[in-house]
């Protein structure tokens, strides 16, 4: 068994994108999760593991492993239904990932940074009005967490407001809706930097 730390996972994400082989990056992560014995949890190297294969363009062997870190329920640093929703996109199956998005948006999440990953799928997968909704309901997650929460998970949740205002701002421009008071918060974010 192997003990895997979180900065022995960064070491070697930073390694592959000095390298590029991201495949390589994406068997290791693989052969990792067999083995872990404490430090990360298997589900989330499943989840980084998952990522490598996207980046090397296997969007089949990114679904498994992302199926295979939801199956196994552990910690991870983002929800893996999400990154399954893309891969399955990529696949061609968007039935399919439109229906994970929705249960995902029944679950109500709480982490904006669901809400951001989410927003740059769909809009990258052409779908600016579900983008645009999405990263409204983003913004006013943070704003939530701002009044209920602020300390650290608050700084944490404001720090995902600025690029969930700018996904919002680009896909209201594409939609050709007027400003709005999101467009002001962005605004006054973008005059305290």
């Amino acid at each position: 068994m192997t003990h895997v730390t979180e900065d022995d996972l960064d070491d070697l994400e930073f390694d592959t994108l000095r390298t590029g082989d991201h495949a390589s990056a994406a068997r290791r992560l693989s052969e990792l999760a067999a083995s872990v014995s404490g430090g990360v949890s298997r589900a989330n190297i499943l989840l980084r593991a998952g990522e490598q294969w996207q980046h090397a363009g296997d969007h089949a062997k990114a679904a498994e492993l992302y199926r295979q870190a939801i199956e196994d329920g552990g910690e991870t640093y983002g929800d893996p239904r999400v990154y399954l929703a893309d891969a399955l996109f990529e696949l061609g199956e968007t039935d399919e990932a439109r229906s994970l998005l929705d249960r995902i948006s029944a679950d109500r999440p709480r982490d904006p940074e669901v809400y951001r990953t989410v927003t740059e799928i769909l809009y990258a997968h052409g779908d600016v009005s579900g983008a645009y909704e999405w990263a409204t309901r983003g913004a006013d997650v943070v704003l939530s967490v701002r009044e209920q929460a602020p300390d650290e998970e608050g700084r944490v949740a404001e720090d995902s407001l600025e690029a969930l205002l700018r996904l919002r701002y680009r896909a209201r421009i594409d939609l050709g809706r007027p400003e709005d008071e999101y467009d002001a918060m962005l605004d006054d974010l973008l005059k305290q930097a």
